[in-house]
């Protein structure tokens, strides 16, 4: 009797293009300048900071001469920083490297889709673009700030690491894009305190719902188990990484060796939305900034459901002349408001987590650090490609050296509390 499994040496396989569905993202990394060349860090990045006025005043209205006042100096504080290090390294076994010799194309061409090396190159350079964002964007934070990628609301299922376990994670620290890319990448799970680890290295295995706030976390052999109120770390981050840009606004304490308890000008003021995030709510928030002296504006980096929310609200509130009787457009890519501060314009974030935005005044963040991304350094005599000394392959590898710092940080503000309509639900 004939069949489909005893013919099957008969029939082609066809091959369609290449596809990869890993979108780049909008990132914070684009909108702060790296400092120039001539200003890189040696042992550290150092900028001068005002932050009291001269108060030696003295009020009269006798008109005689009259005693002067002590004088009372203004104050200047030296803010210091350095940048952190992230080494990426991808392996290509000699093997692989061996059948891409035969040329790459799409469809059923050449011999591969990509050439491996270009392959591996170009997935490191996305890696490594996303490392740098979480790092500028969130980074371990301090004992004052201390910041997260994520906070455990509880555990789901599976006794421990090693069943796996499936923890949810609060929707206010929920970062939909974020966790996508980040299947088989490696967590430290740290308690509440911040301080004392849960357990090391453990792999984020999946998001097992597209609609729950859930990963499910492996540690091959591990008896833990992950519990409420632990929070998760990029592996061997902690102590190691750049303080990102929500723990500085968050920062009450000490900082870059200035004193935010002291200096209001080196706190950033926050504002509790307490739900949906809209035009009143931004509004008001800048009208809170404008005394500080802001008035150039910003841009404010949020999640993809707050800028849904705060599209739909511009909707309601406008009428759009571009219809026609077969085509009618509503909805917007770009938002902008004129504030008090000035104007803002409103950016997507691939990472921001749902329950916060950040406001970041015009100018005010700047990259420090010896290098950005890099596949090569001056004195090395070629790019970061080695051949393994006791394997059968080659290494790759990028490099970069960095830290954000927001110069005048009381110009920005975090908007925290926010809780739009479609947010992925923590469930």
């Amino acid at each position: 009797m004939s069949s489909l499994t005893n013919w099957s040496p008969n029939f082609k396989r066809r091959y369609g293009k290449f596809i990869n569905p890993l979108p780049a993202e909008n990132t914070l990394a684009d909108y702060s300048d790296f400092v120039q060349q001539d200003a890189r860090p040696g042992e550290s990045y150092n900028f001068p900071v005002q932050v009291t006025l001269e108060h030696g005043v003295t009020h009269n209205t006798d008109g005689t001469a009259f005693t002067l006042n002590a004088a009372i100096d203004s104050v200047l504080q030296n803010a210091s920083i350095d940048g952190a290090t992230i080494m990426l390294r991808g392996t290509l076994p000699y093997d692989v490297i061996a059948k891409g010799k035969n040329g790459a194309a799409n469809g059923n061409e050449g011999g591969a889709f990509w050439k491996p090396i270009d392959l591996k190159t170009k997935i490191l350079m996305q890696s490594a673009e996303m490392y740098r964002e979480l790092n500028i964007a969130y980074g371990p934070g301090t004992g004052t700030a201390l910041c997260s990628l994520g906070t455990v609301a509880d555990s789901v299922s599976g006794a421990d690491l090693g069943t796996p376990q499936i923890v949810r994670l609060s929707a206010a620290t929920w970062a939909p894009g974020l966790w996508n890319n980040f299947i088989n990448g490696l967590v430290d799970v740290y308690q509440s305190d911040g301080s004392t680890l849960r357990a090391a290295s453990v792999t984020v295995q999946a998001v097992t719902s597209s609609t729950q706030t859930r990963l499910q976390l492996y540690k091959a052999g591990s008896a833990v188990t992950v519990a409420t109120g632990d929070i998760l770390l990029p592996a061997v981050q902690k102590g190691r990484g750049c303080i990102g840009v929500q723990a500085i606004l968050e920062n009450t304490g000490t900082m870059f060796g200035i004193a935010g308890a002291t200096y209001p000008m080196w706190r950033s003021p926050s504002y509790a939305v307490g739900g949906t995030m809209g035009r009143a709510k931004l509004l008001q928030g800048m009208a809170r900034l404008y005394p500080n002296g802001v008035n150039t504006g910003g841009k404010l980096f949020v999640n993809g459901m707050t800028f849904a929310e705060m599209a739909e609200e511009a909707n309601a509130l406008q009428r759009y002349t571009g219809n026609n009787d077969k085509v009618k457009r509503q909805g917007a890519s770009n938002l902008e408001y004129d504030t008090a501060a000035g104007p803002v314009n409103v950016a997507l974030h691939r990472y921001m987590k749902q329950g916060i935005a950040m406001f970041i005044a015009k100018d005010v963040l700047k990259r420090v650090g010896s290098s950005d991304l890099t596949f090569s350094l001056p004195g090395t005599n070629q790019w970061f490609y080695q051949e393994l000394s006791d394997q059968a392959g080659s290494e790759i590898r990028i490099f970069s050296n960095q830290a954000p710092i927001i110069e005048i940080p009381y110009y920005c503000m975090e908007f925290t509390g926010i809780a739009n309509t479609g947010d992925i639900a923590s469930s």
